[in-house]
């Protein structure tokens, strides 16, 4: 178990260390070799963990080499909370925005009560632990959030040179030490099991998400960071909330398996439940917190990818598929279900009149993180198996997206889809790994396809119509967005200059590596789900209350072996179409003169004598249908909707009949 508390504690040393390293090859040579340490130890605690069942963390005085180190420890989480609030209200007053600093406050008494009067009370067995799923998200915190902060030594060099032409200062210490805190207090949060533990770290992760955002200090990057810190807020005044709840219940709890396992049997942890619930709604920007999602492009790409892809939004995800078991066919299960379903339809409505690509981005991961938590919601085992592939494979494919846009964007000047003409030309090698990160997010046979499926057989299975109904239209929309994007990269309309020289080595070591992750886990998807993920089903449902939730008994893959081994082996045919392609990119080839729907005039600027014998330029352009589903028309009807059925569940849960529904 030394293994986690390196992975939580080594982060913050980086961070430290890139404080003071103001040198770029200083700097350079840290983050790499943090990065390379932090990514070694995540696969040294695969290979002792992964494939072995869950193992808990008492930290008696007999375990630990310093005595107390559990209190020591706990009373280091309260002086965080009480630093990270006081940081949020020093903020609040600077910019006067009264109503985070009303926030911070409520939340840090709550807290320090809490701490003081009702924890002390508490009996905790288990401070830590370690099962196949942590061990899952470890390895997407520690490659994939290491693999961003490789990416980010280039783009931040470049991104620093425009804003030396502002006259703003460079801060690119803060930026990156902020981004290794990140990965500590993500690793805190998939391993603890003390719940005071989990709490102080996912505040960590809610300041520092602020502190990312609000890194340019622009007008519209602070007011989007404290759009971001009271959504976050009120999900963590949410969270403290439960904890009082359980501290003080009849049964008090403040270990997260005893709390799945007593949670699934309804009752007065219903409303405890809920209420985290909530909390994982606001990190994962879930309806009606999505905003603060969309608040985050102001910020550096890498920020992006971090927010979106490894941390912060799967923090919100992680808690709510490990409290699966407690939600099925009762009033958090609804609840769940149908803030998760409505999200994924409405936000998939939404990307298609985007054309800022970081836009369709953000809204396309609210969208599918809306799938993770409907699955979440139904409670069941194959439900649970599809929301953890899902969680996977979007990972990984959106680090990729998001890291290819912001290289793009750097070379190209701009983000927008429709300047993205003929980039199969201008950027040949970026334009191939974009077109592979979306062909994972909706074609067969990809991961996230296959996950989906799996999804629909859970929802068919359950009985649950009208998510069906959602589902299907919701996929429908995100295929319309996902191939005008896919139909604009891969459009060759004539020869351009190569401008891909200039991109940094350390974006194509982290756009490589996105990569090849993308490729590795589809190729290993059969691996994964039989040695890794039903063990792990299987693990938690031998863990919960006898007969409490008879969905739990007997569990197997949604999807078999069979059919996964064979969406396997095509992923490997075509890995070996995209590796033929990238070796034939630096071949020279000849380029011959294309119909334009006429007589073609002037190549270079694709113009044509049209049929009135006139001279019209050649040009492709997508259609958004913005006065169908344009923000205004759509965000609406979602947004009070999921308000309105959040309400629903938080009064059924206080009144006590939540767990009759």
């Amino acid at each position: 178990m030394e293994i986690v508390g390196f992975l939580i504690i080594f982060p913050v040393i980086a961070a430290a260390a890139l404080l003071f390293a103001r040198n770029d090859t200083l700097r350079a040579g840290v983050v790499i070799a943090s990065s390379a340490i932090i990514m070694v130890a995540t696969v040294v605690l695969a290979a002792g963990y992964l494939f072995s069942p869950a193992v808990f963390m008492g930290m008696t005085d007999t375990e630990m080499p310093i005595p107390h180190l559990a209190e020591y420890i706990t009373y280091g989480t309260l002086a965080i909370d009480i630093i990270v609030s006081a940081y949020i209200i020093v903020k609040g007053f600077m910019h006067k925005r009264y109503l985070a600093i009303a926030l911070a406050a409520v939340q840090v008494c709550i807290v320090i009560l809490f701490e003081i009067f009702i924890a002390p009370g508490v009996e905790i067995k288990n401070h830590l632990y370690i099962d196949q799923f942590s061990v899952i998200m470890a390895l997407i915190i520690g490659i994939v959030g290491c693999g961003i902060c490789i990416y980010s030594l280039g783009y931040m060099r470049e991104f620093q040179k425009h804003e030396d032409e502002k006259g703003a200062p460079d801060r690119r210490p803060v930026f990156f030490a902020l981004m290794f805190l990140f990965l500590s207090a993500m690793f805190a949060i998939v391993f603890a099991n003390n719940l005071t533990w989990l709490f102080c770290a996912w505040e960590v992760t809610t300041v520092c998400s602020f502190a990312l955002i609000g890194y340019t200090r622009t007008a519209e990057a602070i007011d989007n960071s404290f759009r971001q810190i009271i959504m976050n807020l009120l999900g963590g005044l949410a969270f403290a909330v439960a904890l009082v709840l359980l501290g003080i219940g009849e049964t008090p709890v403040l270990e997260l398996d005893m709390l799945i396992k007593l949670g699934s049997g309804g009752g007065l942890f219903m409303l405890p439940v809920m209420l985290i619930a909530v909390a994982g709604f606001t990190k994962a920007a879930q309806m009606p917190f999505q905003s603060w999602l969309l608040g985050a492009m102001v910020a550096p790409t890498p920020t992006s990818a971090l927010l979106h892809s490894s941390t912060m939004v799967k923090a919100g995800v992680f808690i709510l598929i490990k409290l699966a078991p407690c939600f099925g066919f009762n009033a958090n299960g609804m609840m769940v279900v149908l803030v998760g379903g409505l999200t994924f339809l409405f936000c998939s409505a939404v990307a298609i009149s985007q054309t800022n690509a970081k836009r369709v981005l953000a809204y396309s991961t609210v969208a599918n993180l809306g799938l993770i938590v409907a699955c979440a919601g139904l409670g069941t085992p194959e439900a649970v198996w599809a929301a953890i592939f899902l969680l996977i494979f979007h990972a990984v494919a959106k680090s990729l997206l998001f890291l290819c846009v912001g290289t793009a964007e750097h070379h190209i000047g701009s983000r927008d889809i429709e300047d993205m003409d003929a980039i199969f030309e201008k950027m040949p090698r970026l334009a191939l790994y974009m077109a592979l990160g979306i062909l994972c997010m909706f074609i067969a046979p990809f991961g996230m396809l296959i996950s989906k499926w799996a999804t629909i057989v859970s929802v068919v299975d359950s009985y649950n119509v009208a998510l069906m109904f959602i589902l299907a239209f919701g996929s429908a929309l995100t295929f319309i967005f996902w191939v005008k994007w896919l139909g604009k990269i891969l459009a060759i309309a004539h020869a351009k200059t190569n401008v891909e020289k200039g991109i940094f080595p350390s974006e194509w070591v982290s756009l490589g590596l996105m990569a090849a992750l993308v490729i590795g886990v589809s190729v290993l998807f059969p691996l994964i789900s039989q040695e890794v993920v039903v063990p792990y089903l299987i693990g938690v449902g031998s863990d919960l209350l006898v007969g409490s939730n008879a969905a739990w008994n007997g569990i197997t893959a949604t999807i078999d072996f069979d059919n996964l081994l064979i969406m396997a082996i095509i992923v490997a045919v075509l890995l070996g179409a995209f590796v033929i392609q990238m070796l034939m990119r630096g071949r020279n080839t000849d380029n011959t003169d294309i119909y334009l729907s006429g007589v073609g005039l002037d190549f270079e600027k694709r113009t044509f004598r049209n049929s009135l014998s006139g001279e019209s330029e050649a040009t492709q352009r997508n259609w958004y249908l913005g006065s169908w589903f344009g923000e205004p028309v759509v965000l609406p009807i979602g947004n009070i909707l999921t308000i309105v059925i959040m309400a629903a569940g938080l009064v059924l849960a206080c009144l006590g009949i939540g767990g009759l529904l």
